[in-house]
């Protein structure tokens, strides 16, 4: 027996030894670069720096303070370098030739969302972009107002009926993101909203199962040991996360087998939606089945989220500056009048006269970008800062749109929140890269017109039946997680008065 001991202590001992020594040949051998950042130690690098959870945007603006436009820090034995100036986004983003995703980030988002464009590369991630850009064309835009006008109202009605007429706190996100959906559903999919949503969770079950899922994102990026589905089960976030997601996968499973169902297409359309686009009737797909689901789990989720944020800041930013809430509710009244007809659905040509609307939106994605950072793997060396640094292949680059929407070198007063800047033509075009809140190049958000006019609908139509008075602070709304998406530590709440003339 106390030789069987010996061995396996001995096997053991082995077995450590030659892990320590691979990952000691790991970190020796890891790319360098003349880019300053925090000290690091050995075969770890700056995990310890990263061990706050969740991280938060905070981290990132303290190494850009200390460190500058680009900031180096490791992740074990891999590269990571911050990125901030205009001049180098530009390099990488859209001169360069670099649209791959670093396996950093594409290995652990594969194991909430599959393989779908957030995390494919290559000729398949060629392929589907090509059968999904056609989907978010311009020319389907003007389709999609009816089912924008109904997401809403939707909207509009939980907010005022979750802050019971101004005397309690809405939660925007989780209204928001339902309201987001029922949209994605009928103009993605054409199919009726109640049989892709699940319905075994609340609204806000939901939202906070949406933000833990990308914190977990976080987690699992910098802390490799916590990628395991199995370990991620054990935990009470893991398991709702993971619950909500086989709920809705069923629900796109569903949805594929009634496309597939039908015998033929309907009237001949020059643009088709993305459901239509992937699965032919009869259940031909464009790309294997498990891609088909997997694309359309990531559009619910992404697209959805990015939306629902993004009304949850402006809402915010509104109740914290009644001024330009005020100014953007007399805009309303000068486009659709003061009559009987002012809650109509709103038309295209309504919507592009709305330029103070629209400028509060562009500013809140300045200061409150939804995608706080746009990764990329360096798959040949790159020279940046103006070619003075070399960064070598195999590191990865992390571009950071909300350091790059504060350097005031081109947004004055970065920190305050003055939509005039961008009615005024001063919004960071001294720089064609300084503002990049739906990425740029060749992997820029494949739906960023889409919403861009779902959020100005969703807005017109509540801002013509609500007021919103400030519940959160602004400090609330800075202290968010770094991660895919941008979600503040704390709900977004605001409180929501019916205004009279709305009829809620």
């Amino acid at each position: 027996m106390a030789w069987w001991w010996w061995l396996l202590v001995q096997l053991l001992v082995w077995c450590c030894a030659g892990v320590v020594a691979l990952l000691w040949w790991m970190w020796v051998t890891r790319p360098q670069v003349d880019i300053p950042g925090p000290p690091t130690w050995p075969i770890i690098g700056n995990v310890l720096d990263l061990l706050e959870h969740p991280l938060t945007l905070q981290k990132a603006r303290d190494f850009h303070r200390q460190y500058g436009d680009l900031t180096r820090f490791y992740v074990g034995p891999k590269l990571v370098i911050m990125v901030a100036h205009p001049d180098d986004v530009q390099h990488i983003l859209v001169t360069s030739k670099m649209v791959e995703r670093d396996p950093l980030t594409t290995n652990v988002m594969r194991v909430i969302v599959g393989d779908g464009l957030l995390t494919l590369n290559g000729s398949r991630w060629k392929t589907h972009r090509r059968l999904i850009n056609p989907t978010f064309h311009s020319e389907l835009l003007g389709n999609f107002l009816e089912a924008f006008h109904e997401g809403g109202l939707f909207l509009s009605a939980r907010l005022a009926a979750d802050s019971r007429g101004g005397a309690a706190p809405a939660d925007v996100h989780a209204a928001a993101l339902f309201a987001a959906l029922r949209s994605f559903c009928t103009t993605g999919t054409g199919v009726d909203p109640d049989l892709l949503i699940p319905d075994d969770l609340s609204e806000r079950e939901v939202s906070a199962i949406v933000a833990d899922g990308m914190t977990l994102l976080q987690k699992m990026m910098v802390r490799p040991w916590t990628r395991s589905k199995a370990l991620l089960r054990l935990t009470p976030k893991g398991r709702a996360v993971f619950k909500y997601l086989a709920l809705l996968r069923k629900r796109v499973e569903e949805v594929i087998a009634i496309r597939s169902a039908a015998k033929e297409d309907g009237p001949a359309k020059t643009r088709q939606r993305l459901l239509e686009t992937l699965v032919k009737p009869g259940g031909q797909t464009a790309v294997p089945v498990s891609e088909v689901r997997d694309e359309l789990v990531t559009m619910a989720l992404t697209a959805t989220d990015t939306t629902a944020i993004c009304i949850s800041y402006v809402l915010a930013v509104l109740a914290l500056h009644p001024e330009w809430q005020d100014a953007a509710r007399r805009e309303l009244e000068d486009v659709f009048g003061e009559g009987g007809d002012y809650l109509r659905a709103a038309s295209l040509a309504e919507l592009a006269s709305l330029r103070v609307l629209e400028s509060i939106i562009k500013e809140t994605l300045r200061l409150f970008p939804v995608v706080p950072v746009l990764p990329r793997m360096v798959t040949e060396d790159i020279w940046l800062s103006r070619g003075r640094l070399l960064v070598p292949k195999g590191a990865m680059l992390g571009v950071m749109p909300f350091l790059t929407h504060r350097l005031p070198q081109f947004f004055p007063d970065p920190l305050t929140f003055d939509p005039s800047r961008f009615l005024e033509g001063r919004g960071g075009e001294d720089h064609p890269c300084s503002y990049l809140p739906f990425g740029l190049g060749a992997r820029n958000c494949v739906g960023s017109q889409y919403a861009r006019l779902e959020m100005k609908v969703f807005l017109a139509t509540v801002l013509r039946r609500l007021r919103f008075l400030p519940h959160s602070r602004r400090e609330d709304l800075e202290n968010a997680a770094l991660s895919v998406t941008l979600h503040s530590i704390e709900p977004i709440q605001v409180y929501c008065v019916p205004l009279q003339e709305s009829g809620l």
